[in-house]
């Protein structure tokens, strides 16, 4: 859903924040399972997906919020940032970059923006589902309905096993309205994508039901 009323989002965070933000010329990513938010690593299928969805979180809200002060920084050590909806470099993904780095698995008419360094979105143990800017942001939806607060991952059908990680941060109880969040949200899978498109019966492909950590925190 687009915010038609704004161009920025906001986010409170401590002076050192902003330094180390300032210095790597980057925001910080946090998975679901350390937010402050504990229901938003529940699910039906009592495992825990959330750990491979990673966000950042900031407001549209452009007055200054006492209770995002309050909860987010500290009384002597507080910022309020500002930043346009798509702060991010985007890098070229091309059918030569992508064979390269995958050598065992050969794909043509691959000519994407992505918005991580491709090295980083192909890798030999996991893959990044969401890999394109317009993918990235998603304003939260607020609501009391228990099937989106906590849904159902992994179904199986007639048609076959359906894993579906991207029903996760999307959606928050609506006492937590007054946050107006938005989130950058990253759904990684710990799989390679040769794994997945070359041999869908790899034994990594157990790690979907395991929950193995991802390769960082």
């Amino acid at each position: 859903m687009e915010n038609t009323y704004s161009e920025y989002l906001y986010h409170y965070t401590s002076v050192s924040s902003l330094a180390m933000i300032l210095k790597n010329r980057n925001i910080r990513f946090s998975p679901l399972t350390v937010l402050d938010d504990m229901e938003e690593e529940k699910n039906q299928d009592l495992q825990r997906y959330a750990k491979w969805v990673f966000v950042s979180s900031w407001t549209d809200c452009a007055e200054e919020s006492i209770p995002m002060w309050k909860m987010y920084t500290s009384q002597t050590d507080g910022v309020r940032i500002k930043l346009p909806k798509n702060p991010f470099c985007n890098y070229k993904l091309t059918t030569e970059h992508f064979n390269e780095i995958n050598k065992m698995l050969s794909v043509s008419n691959v000519d994407i923006d992505i918005v991580i360094p491709p090295e980083e979105f192909i890798n030999s143990t996991y893959y990044l589902i969401n890999y394109h800017q317009n993918h990235l942001l998603h304003q939260v939806t607020y609501t009391d309905d228990k099937g989106k607060l906590f849904p159902r991952i992994k179904e199986v059908t007639n048609e076959g096993l359906t894993f579906t990680s991207s029903k996760l941060g999307l959606y928050k109880n609506t006492f937590w309205s007054f946050q107006n969040e938005w989130r950058y949200v990253l759904y990684f899978i710990p799989i390679s994508l040769q794994n997945i498109l070359m041999n869908p019966l790899h034994p990594n492909l157990r790690n979907i039901f395991t929950c193995v950590d991802l390769p960082f925190t």
